[in-house]
């Protein structure tokens, strides 16, 4: 038991500083939460669209206006899948939007980092055409 955990543990740490990760079957107590319980953060994320703006004072946003979106404990990040490269920014209920970014198109991008679970927010998109893609919170 003692060489398949060194081995193990081994062949994490070779993965870690090849900059890939892998998950390792470990006991049951080693795990507060067990795998069925909650998928991996961007692990079938599910597909949204925005909604259209109207002027550059009124930009296409996500979800319907007027309503919030909760961060999950799924994701530490709000990260985002755009089909086209886009800036977004992300505003929260309670302390307002932050800074725009740029997200690349068909590569995974994080609108906002280090988000407490339970908080409510919407996504902003320049511009008035809608936007399209993968999200995960």
């Amino acid at each position: 038991m003692r060489k398949l955990k060194i081995a193990s543990l081994a062949a994490s740490a070779l993965l870690l500083g090849s900059g890939m990760t892998a998950a390792t079957a470990g006991s049951a107590e080693a795990s507060d939460t067990p795998m069925s319980a909650a998928r991996a953060c961007t692990a079938s994320a599910p597909r949204f669209t925005s909604s259209p703006g109207t002027s550059s004072s009124d930009p296409a946003f996500w979800p319907a206006r007027g309503t919030y979106a909760t961060t999950t404990s799924r994701c530490k990040d709000i990260n985002l899948k755009l089909d086209g490269s886009r800036s977004v920014r992300t505003c929260f209920k309670t302390t307002g939007c932050n800074s725009w970014r740029t997200l690349r198109a068909g590569s995974w991008g994080v609108a906002a980092t280090d988000v407490l679970d339970g908080t409510q927010f919407y996504l902003q998109f320049a511009g008035t055409s809608r936007a399209t893609g993968l999200i995960d919170y």
